[in-house]
């Protein structure tokens, strides 16, 4: 059928080989340097399992296309598929939150995969998995051992069984003469890192089983009747705009194969070698369309050829990014500026971004936070980002560095729906007053939006006589002296809010001249 299954690929035996010499390590008691190296294996298994997954997610693909051909004769197969989907998908899922479990048990609940601190922690793994009332080991177990019989019921090929039953082998030696639980052996006394990486080689193994059982129940179908007509070839590009020096990657495949008949693919009159597993590599020294053509030709029962031809096009565009500022084209001193940034082609996740003075903080995929630092004039933002098989980009812009634009006071009151309002002069209740808290300030110029502290103020009245009274508050509050004042007014009566004193995002003191006039409703 459509994909082969070998389970003893040099890249496994790679990785099994790299497991069992850390495994070996941790029985000597190593240093903690090399416990860094289980994030090799770590990170090989994950690919291994991201690449399993892949050929699972085709193999489901294909079973839902003979599905949609013919419900009434797939239909037993498919529903099949989709119960060992459901089962593998559930059991790597608890299998991935037993492995945050376990990190955060030795680095506190901030603690996340990507990042371990403490990876040679030898409790978190055994409070998780073996405490006596909540420990997950025995459950994880027991999963484990009801998955590979459901697994194996679903399989008629024997050597396939055998194949499952090794994989998900759970038994353990005795050490020392003395049988211990699968369970304690795998998880007693054992490193964070150590752990994590056990847990990912079962995740590994189920994807494989489900692979393993996925490719049966496709071997199950009889599809001769609609196999040659459904067959076509396809193109598979990772990126149809590659940049240049960065080279065009495609997987050429048939949408259904035969997986005792290999392919040969030519681009042009060059046949492709079959260690390549249909990846073509094209060029992008020259900027535009490219168009490249081939075909695939498929030997049949009968010993005559088939042949299916396909064409394909990219482009190759010149390097290019995007550094822009949310606000507008300057960056303001001392406070967060929003940046947006990109490069077309590139994942956000490979781009970085650096700043020649100040500080520059990733908010989200594609969104930056730039500080530039006081005084400063310019600023440049680089972008850098390493490509796949090609030269790393790097790209630069300069910004202009502006001090924020002086701040205005205001008193913040509720309206008579309860709305926040802000008051900046004119007529207003004497009850809304009383309820403001003070004086505030920010820039408010309908672009910006940045608050001040207010330091101190001073508001102004009039006697009976027309001699000003003016009343003090060292900080951004109504004085009781104040408050005392303003119930006394009468409607119609003004007074006014002068000499406000305020602290920029910075630090920077600002001593603000706008006067707020309020005359009392």
């Amino acid at each position: 059928m459509a994909i082969s299954n070998n389970p003893n690929s040099p890249r496994q035996k790679m990785i099994n080989l790299m497991y069992l010499v850390f495994i070996a390590m941790m029985a000597l008691n190593v240093s903690v340097e090399v416990l860094d190296g289980f994030e090799l294996v770590e990170q090989s298994l994950k690919k291994t399992t991201s690449d399993t997954s892949r050929r699972n997610e085709l193999l489901m693909k294909e079973l839902t296309e003979y599905y949609r051909m013919n419900e009434a004769k797939v239909g037993e197969w498919y529903h099949k598929s989709e119960d060992v989907k459901s089962q593998s998908d559930g059991l790597y899922d608890y299998m991935q939150e037993l492995k945050l479990r376990i990190v955060q048990e030795a680095d506190g609940m901030k603690g996340n995969l990507d990042g371990i601190q403490h990876k040679d922690d030898l409790e978190a793994a055994s409070e998780v998995m073996l405490a006596p009332i909540t420990g997950e080991g025995r459950k994880l177990y027991e999963r484990l051992v009801n998955y590979r019989g459901s697994m194996t019921a679903l399989v008629d090929d024997t050597a396939r069984m055998n194949v499952i039953a090794s994989v998900l082998d759970l038994e353990v030696p005795a050490k020392g003469g003395i049988a211990r639980s699968w369970e304690a052996t795998l998880f007693e006394h054992m490193p964070v890192a150590a752990a994590i990486t056990l847990l990912t080689k079962l995740q590994s193994d189920v994807r494989y089983v489900e692979g393993e059982v996925l490719a049966s129940l496709l071997n199950s179908i009889d599809v001769g009747a609609y196999r040659v007509n459904k067959i076509q070839a396809m193109v598979i590009p990772q990126s149809q705009i590659v940049m240049r020096g960065t080279p065009y990657r495609a997987q050429i495949v048939l949408a259904a194969l035969d997986s005792t008949q290999q392919p040969r693919i030519f681009i042009g009159d060059r046949e492709l070698p079959a260690s390549d597993n249909g990846w073509y590599t094209g060029g992008s020294g020259g900027l535009g369309l490219q168009t490249f053509s081939g075909r695939i030709e498929l030997p049949r029962a009968d010993g005559a050829t088939s042949t299916y031809p396909f064409s394909e096009t990219y482009s190759v565009t010149e390097p290019t990014a995007t550094i822009a500022p949310t606000l507008m084209n300057v960056l303001y001193e001392s406070i967060e500026n929003d940046i947006e940034v990109a490069i077309p082609g590139v994942p956000s996740s490979s781009v970085r971004a650096s700043i020649s003075a100040g500080t520059i903080t990733q908010k989200s995929a594609n969104m930056w936070t730039a500080r530039p630092p006081v005084n400063a004039e310019t600023v440049t933002v680089t972008l850098t980002a390493s490509m796949t098989g090609g030269n790393p980009i790097s790209m630069s812009r300069e910004f202009k560095v502006r001090q924020l634009p002086p701040a205005t006071p205001f008193l913040v009151y509720k309206d008579a729906s309860g709305n926040t309002r802000k008051f900046k002069g004119g007529t207003i209740s004497k009850k809304s007053l009383i309820e403001a808290d003070g004086v505030k300030a920010a820039v408010d110029d309908g672009i910006l939006d940045i608050p001040f502290t207010v330091t101190g103020f001073e508001v102004t009245f009039m006697d009976s006589m027309g001699n000003a009274l003016p009343e003090i508050s060292q900080n951004g509050a109504f004085t009781q002296r104040q408050k005392e004042m303003i119930r006394n007014l009468a409607r119609g009566k003004r007074f006014y809010i002068t000499r406000v004193k305020a602290t920029d995002p910075g630090g920077r003191a600002q001593n603000l001249t706008t006067t707020i006039e309020v005359i009392v409703n």
